[in-house]
């Protein structure tokens, strides 16, 4: 019973530490009914599995083994529900797309195949505590196993040199939540960036948007470059808060800075979350 008792508090511990990390930020998000999250700044999902020792093993030295086996395979399950849980836009997630085809569901599985043990560490009550990773953008990212469902066709991308080199939404105070393929409006309704305007080699490899935690972070990003387009949003999306809206006036300098240097088609776009005045 007091072993039972120290890892039932270990697992709730393990629990309670992802919570915590998904709520330092906007920009981590923890998935519910699953012990793990995604961290969209740094465009990656986490998932922890915990494993504990077998009592009809044959030795010390194999029970371990069976304990941490039972770890990978549970952080396994809890990154398929992770990536399931991923945002797409306002009102669609991965698991919709799984769901609706099979070479959807071949490739995210493919996706979670594929994750790397990036922690792993036996607990003072013995048993295993294994963390996985896995990308959100990139070749081998959760976007490429969606992307003939969200991507359009190939877009031109002109040469950017000496103009706009990134453009940097300020959503903060907005209540704006974090997606794979946010979208960002004009007053009138007209989509300026989202499913337009974007080459899908540049969304694959980088993903659509990047969400840095403050203007200072924003700045620094390679997505903004050394010469960044700002502009503030007027308030979130007309149906969806992963959605923003921009004032007519910006959202045609953000289309001459897409026709000018490619902004857009290179999917060099910063969506800044959080409170105001970080």
């Amino acid at each position: 019973m007091k072993l039972h008792a120290a890892i039932c508090l270990a697992i709730m511990l393990a629990g309670l530490s992802a919570t915590a990390l998904a709520a330092e930020s906007p920009t981590t998000e923890k998935i519910e009914g699953a012990n793990g999250w995604i961290n969209w700044e740094r465009q990656a999902l986490k998932a922890v599995g915990h494993g504990i020792l077998p009592g009809d093993a044959e030795s010390e030295a194999q029970a371990a083994l069976m304990a941490r086996a039972a770890a990978i395979a549970d952080a396994y399950r809890n990154l398929a529900s992770v990536a399931n849980g991923v945002r797409v836009t306002g009102e669609t997630y991965v698991k919709n797309f799984v769901t609706k085809s099979d070479e959807v569901r071949l490739k995210v599985e493919g996706f979670i195949r594929g994750a790397e043990i990036v922690s792993e560490k036996q607990l003072p009550d013995r048993s295993f505590e294994v963390i996985l990773q896995a990308p959100l953008a990139g070749r081998n990212g959760l976007i490429s196993g969606i992307s003939s469902e969200i991507l359009p066709g190939g877009q031109p991308v002109p040469e950017s040199a000496g103009k706009p080199t990134g453009l940097i939404v300020d959503a903060r105070g907005l209540g704006v939540k974090p997606a794979m393929s946010p979208k960002v409006y004009d007053e009138d309704g007209k989509e300026v960036y989202g499913t337009v305007a974007i080459s899908p080699d540049y969304a694959i490899e980088v993903g659509i948007a990047a969400y840095p935690r403050s203007m200072a972070q924003a700045l620094k990003s390679p997505r903004a470059g050394s010469q960044p387009l700002v502009v503030k949003a007027l308030r979130r999306g007309p149906k969806f808060a992963t959605d923003v809206v921009v004032s007519n006036a910006d959202a045609n300098r953000i289309r001459e800075a897409d026709r000018a240097a490619g902004v857009l088609a290179r999917c060099s776009v910063c969506i800044l979350l959080g409170p105001v005045g970080k």
